[in-house]
């Protein structure tokens, strides 16, 4: 079967604007809420949000349009899911590399309140990320 040029330019717009749109990952998710973030340093925190678990999908973080002030540019930063304990020091939830991208938590297994910390950057001491979303 042959394929025209009009027909393949067809497809491979379609397939594109399909890449595009699911850049960002389709989440039923129970909650989410977009911000950003300018000169973060390895420490800072986001803000608290309520997780009843009522759905028992993952928490993912989502960054868009990074900027680091390394030499080198943004390559990467490491975040950390706490849950806030506050009877006992906050529970870790695990550590992801973030290469300005979508990263999974999975269930966070328990309703209450979450947070991310910035707990390392690649390439230099400042991190400013244009779009961030959170989706649990």
């Amino acid at each position: 079967m042959k394929i025209g040029l009009k027909s393949l330019a067809g497809v491979m717009a379609g397939a594109a604007l399909l890449g595009a749109v699911s850049v960002i990952p389709a989440h039923a998710a129970e909650g989410q809420f977009e911000s950003s973030m300018t000169g973060w340093r390895v420490g800072d925190e986001s803000r608290r949000w309520w997780d009843n678990n009522d759905t028992w999908d993952y928490t993912g973080i989502y960054f868009s349009d990074c900027i680091s002030d390394g030499g080198s540019g943004f390559n990467q930063a490491s975040l950390r899911l706490w849950k806030d304990v506050s009877s006992a020091p906050d529970r870790s939830k695990g550590t992801r590399v973030n290469y300005c991208g979508w990263v999974d938590y999975g269930d966070p297994d328990d309703p209450g309140n979450y947070y991310f910390q910035l707990t390392d950057i690649h390439s230099g001491t400042f991190l400013t990320v244009k779009y961030v979303k959170v989706a649990w």
